[in-house]
């Protein structure tokens, strides 16, 4: 695939994550190309999972039983996922056993420990974005989780990874969902439920970490309720109001954003936190 080819289709997934949707024909306006250059473009878009075409157009548009591709997701909410991650990547230390879902909101982290020389770090994950960063890491450990690999998700689901969840145990679980409320979290996936449901089973700290985008509609499917999560950690961007309620069931954890445009000669680390126990 030629340079250009990949930049153009890297742009049309940047319009579509700020835009949801677009027909076929304006695209090819934009990028100045034929309606076939875009519907091939579009073809090898949905060829991995990253969008959906309807008759004329493209979709990428998140519903209650259906989850956009991580292609997609991994541009949105850019600011804060990595401001959770970078609060978290804090706590993990040497000879520890973690486990790592596939969510772009986790995801970070991976990348985060690259370089950090942490020692006999066992990271146990079905996200292949997370074993590819981690894969060449002095002093790491993968665990890959087995199943199906799903192009759309960017990881591996199903069966075999329920059950080769079901046969580990960590010391802490870096998880997110597609949306929560002030009775659990929830997804619009089965499989997706059942491999994170097992994943919260297998861990003995929970650690939940949520962007404010999240805390909408709920999702088709309910994946557990606070009494599963140890700790919840978002940004400040969530409204204090529905984290109080939360907070009578877990420890929920509040994550600053540093400012706009900081103070000449300031810098903040982000890394600062405030919690609210149960």
């Amino acid at each position: 695939m030629s340079n250009q080819r990949q930049r153009r289709l890297e742009e049309i997934l940047d319009h579509l994550a700020v835009r949801g949707t677009a027909q076929a024909k304006d695209l090819a306006d934009e990028f100045e190309v034929s309606v076939m250059t875009i519907h091939r473009d579009l073809d090898e878009l949905e060829r991995r999972g990253a969008v959906r075409k309807f008759h004329g157009g493209v979709t990428v548009a998140r519903t209650r039983s259906h989850e956009i591709s991580a292609a997609i997701r991994r541009r949105l909410a850019v600011e804060e996922k990595l401001a959770l991650s970078r609060f978290v990547v804090e706590r993990i230390q040497p000879n520890q056993t973690i486990m790592m879902d596939d969510s772009t909101t986790v995801e970070p982290i991976a990348e985060l420990l690259t370089g950090a020389g942490l020692e006999e770090l066992r990271v146990i994950t079905n996200s292949l974005t997370v074993i590819n960063q981690l894969a060449n890491e002095p002093g790491v450990i993968i665990t890959a989780l087995g199943g199906q690999y799903d192009p759309s998700h960017e990881s591996f689901l199903g069966v075999g990874a329920v059950e080769a969840v079901r046969a580990l145990r960590c010391e802490s679980l870096f998880v997110s969902t597609t949306s929560a409320d002030a009775d659990g979290i929830y997804h619009q996936e089965e499989a997706v439920v059942a491999l994170k449901l097992e994943m919260l089973r297998s861990a003995r700290h929970r650690v939940l970490l949520v962007d404010s985008t999240k805390f909408t509609e709920a999702s088709l499917h309910r994946v557990s309720g606070w009494d599963m999560i140890d700790e919840l950690v978002v940004t400040d961007r969530v409204p204090a109001d529905l984290l109080a309620r939360i907070a009578d069931s877990t420890t929920v954890t509040t994550v600053p954003l540093p400012p706009p445009t900081p103070p000449t000669g300031h810098q903040s680390s982000g890394l600062g936190g405030v919690s609210l126990q149960n």
